[in-house]
């Protein structure tokens, strides 16, 4: 993750947000399966988790056969990814706002879910997502749909903050702070970064969402929440 939330990082709201998205419907039954699909076998890669949170898909990768480094902005996030992931993958601080701690080449896979969309400009952490890839390596991203960012009386067409709050995670709500991006500029963003695109995916729930929650399950299906991108160097 990366923007500054105190969802993400305050330890113990940090700690639940781990929690609850273990099992919740949008990440586990819908972000997830769709992410993972799209990246495919993963045994023998090199793989870069760009915002990995309390370590779910680092772990879901390590576990069939890559090497993984996994980052996250929020101090918080890193120590439970730590804890999560022990010696199976490598769990380092880093912003992706600032430049990759890494050499050219060092990935066959970058993975980034529901992370860019808390920063304002793409371009800079797509440049460095491609220079930290090998070759024909690829991007495999998830992020807000911009029609679940889009509000009545707001243009739909400008890169624009979004204040949100957040239910589940605490006593209160959490203010969540991120970026509205119109669909033609996330395409523009990535072409400009130097990717090639292969792939958009609007994901639907898979069927275990049903048995958790019909309503947000028909909801999603109605709906979409998320994108998916994949992208080549």
């Amino acid at each position: 993750m990366n923007g500054s939330s105190p969802l993400y990082d305050d330890p113990a709201l940090a700690a639940a947000y781990a929690r609850v998205t273990a099992e919740n419907v949008c990440n586990a039954r819908y972000e997830r399966p769709a992410l993972r699909a799209l990246a495919g076998d993963v045994d023998g890669l090199d793989v870069l988790d760009a915002g990995c949170a309390a370590g779910e898909h680092a772990a879901w990768f390590a576990a069939r056969g890559a090497r993984v480094v996994a980052l996250d902005a929020s101090e918080a996030m890193v120590r439970l990814a730590r804890e999560r992931l022990g010696e199976g993958a490598r769990v380092v601080r880093h912003d992706l706002a600032e430049p990759l701690p890494f050499a050219d080449g060092s990935f066959d896979l970058v993975v980034s879910s529901l992370t860019l969309h808390y920063l304002a400009d793409w371009r800079p952490a797509l440049r460095e997502m491609r220079r930290a890839l090998r070759p024909g390596g690829r991007l495999v991203a998830s992020t807000h749909h911009p029609y679940l960012t889009v509000s009545d009386g707001e243009p739909y067409h400008a890169v624009r903050l979004v204040d949100d709050a957040w239910s589940g995670f605490g006593e209160q709500p959490v203010a969540v702070r991120f970026y509205h991006r119109p669909l033609e500029r996330i395409i523009d963003d990535l072409g400009a970064a130097g990717f090639a695109l292969r792939a958009l995916r609007e994901p639907l729930p898979d069927d275990e969402a049903d048995a958790r929650d019909p309503r947000l399950a028909a909801a999603l299906r109605t709906r979409p929440w998320f994108l998916l991108i994949e992208a080549v160097r």
